[in-house]
């Protein structure tokens, strides 16, 4: 469970935060999207701990396990990408005992098996960031804050990491906050979408998405009836932000 309230943050005088509360149940994905510059990632910044709040509280549930997907794939050049992928099971002193044989899973769903003993200048920046969303997942987060994890994927690789994400909240249930430009990925993989305003930024929409699907499922989302009008909901709040005119 994530529950960030009233989340205010300033930089050097100029508010980037203002007031936002953002809550996502264990088992849910909350994405939030907004103008380049919002505030998206200090948001996450704040609820991950690596930023104190000027102002608001964030609580996480109990015991809580945290894995944050950067927006750069940030794997360490002298480690192959097995290596960098088990960097967290090193570090975490609470992970479980399936956990190595779990990563060896990861890298078969993310179409990254054979490639192991690569190291990241040998790799596309594609297979980086899916190295880096292995290696958020290896620990079995409860709580995954999300940074732009697809954008460097090819839409045919994309759609499968999603799935394999959407599998992965389905069998595990964390709290997920993901951030992303692309309204269709928001849409097809959320069951929230929070729309930010221009900074000093407030939560400016919170669209409730049922697509009316047994399961969590970004592909078949994608030709729900109803995509299309979320799609037009989520871009008519956007498109009238004064920054977007």
């Amino acid at each position: 469970m994530i529950s960030a309230t009233h989340i205010f943050k300033a930089f050097h005088g100029e508010n980037v935060l203002n007031g936002v509360t953002v809550e996502v149940p264990s088992g849910s994905l909350v994405a939030v999207v907004g103008p380049s510059g919002a505030g998206k990632t200090t948001l996450l910044n704040v609820v991950a701990g690596v930023l104190a709040a000027d102002k608001g509280s964030v609580r996480l549930g109990p015991d809580s396990r945290l894995g944050y997907m950067l927006q750069e794939p940030a794997l360490l050049p002298w480690r192959t990408l097995d290596e960098n992928t088990r960097l967290g099971l090193e570090l975490a002193d609470n992970v479980t005992n399936l956990a190595p044989e779990f990563v060896d899973t990861l890298f078969r769903e993310f179409d990254l098996n054979g490639a192991q003993r690569k190291y990241p200048a040998q790799c596309s920046l594609g297979m980086q960031q899916r190295a880096a969303l292995i290696r958020t997942l290896a620990i079995e987060p409860t709580i995954l804050l999300l940074d732009e994890p697809f954008s460097s994927l090819d839409y045919d690789i994309k759609l499968r990491a999603q799935m394999n994400l959407a599998h992965y909240i389905d069998r595990n249930r964390p709290a997920v906050l993901l951030v992303t430009h692309d309204i269709e990925d928001a849409i097809a993989l959320a069951d929230t979408v929070i729309v930010m305003s221009e900074k000093p930024a407030i939560v400016k929409a919170k669209i409730q998405i049922n697509l009316s699907l047994p399961k969590r499922d970004p592909v078949a989302a994608r030709t729900s009836l109803k995509f299309r009008e979320y799609f037009e909901a989520i871009w008519q709040h956007l498109k009238y932000l004064p920054s977007q005119c």
